[in-house]
């Protein structure tokens, strides 16, 4: 009886942390990703400098932010813009932590065709 009590409550939050994790709605490319965003998309997709490149979208501190991550020297190439298409800089690697470690409802919107 507690290994199926047991069984249960780890699959009721296996599924409650995945509905959290996925958001009912996916990311209509056309009415969604702002033109600014859909013109860089544009080039590197043109560009095969963008190998495995990938485009996701966070909210953190109560706004949308993109976060183009270019696979090339552990993302030393790596962008991150506010919605409004501004470019964000970190100060220091203790804000990009801050950043990485509270973003939240992470989304992929575009992937790099190989």
């Amino acid at each position: 009886m507690i290994k199926i009590i047991f069984i249960s409550s780890f699959l009721i939050l296996l599924i409650i942390g995945w509905q959290e994790s996925n958001p009912a709605e996916p990311v209509n490319y056309d009415k969604d990703i702002p033109v600014w965003l859909k013109q860089i998309i544009v080039v590197m997709t043109e560009d095969q400098d963008y190998y495995g490149t990938k485009v996701y979208r966070y909210e953190w501190n109560g706004k949308f932010i993109y976060h183009i991550m270019i696979p090339i020297s552990s993302c030393a190439y790596c962008e991150v813009y506010d919605q409004e298409g501004n470019k964000i800089t970190f100060e220091n690697d203790s804000a990009f932590e801050e950043f990485m470690k509270n973003r939240m409802n992470e989304t992929l919107i575009w992937e790099r065709e190989k």
